[in-house]
């Protein structure tokens, strides 16, 4: 089976990769919807969020064999990367997988014909947008369990354990 998608539109950031990596919040940007799906976002003023599905097009065909990582998000709070564990990586939002799909949550500040100005952004610079939805309650989920590994590295991002008990 093959599958082919076209980009409906594009991100654009005017800070580089590393800072994006380093955001834990996201950080601001515009996504720009190609005028041929500009009909596409009739509508959309009013939403407060958006989910943007993309494409990350910076994952080599190498980091797309990837089946296990450490969730390298939480190093950023001083716990030691020994102390992450090795988990697949349908269990993690990190980029290196088989198909480098993104799917991010942002905020919708303003609208400007085909641009979407948001906060929360966590895609880099060039990345190809394959398709908006607004975020509606009916999609949040109010009681959400995690497995214990990432309630113990979530407490020591927080401050709550020794960063480096186990």
């Amino acid at each position: 089976m093959s599958i082919q998608l076209k980009p409906v539109g594009v991100v654009h950031v005017d800070v580089d990769d590393e800072a994006i990596r380093n955001s834990w919040s996201g950080v601001k940007g515009v996504v720009e919807v190609f005028r041929e799906y500009g009909d596409g976002l009739n509508g959309i003023d009013g939403f407060s969020h958006l989910i943007l599905i993309a494409y990350l097009h910076k994952v080599t065909d190498d980091q797309r064999r990837t089946l296990k990582v450490r969730p390298k998000r939480f190093l950023r709070f001083n716990i030691n990367i020994s102390d992450l564990p090795e988990v697949g990586v349908f269990c993690t939002d990190s980029p290196h997988r088989p198909n480098p799909i993104a799917l991010t949550i942002v905020r919708l500040i303003k609208r400007e014909e085909l641009y979407l100005h948001v906060e929360g952004l966590d895609l880099f610079n060039g990345t190809p947008i394959l398709d908006i939805k607004p975020y509606t309650p009916n999609r949040r989920i109010a009681d959400v369990n995690v497995p214990k590994w990432y309630e113990t590295l979530a407490c020591k991002a927080a401050g709550k354990l020794d960063a480096n008990a186990t």
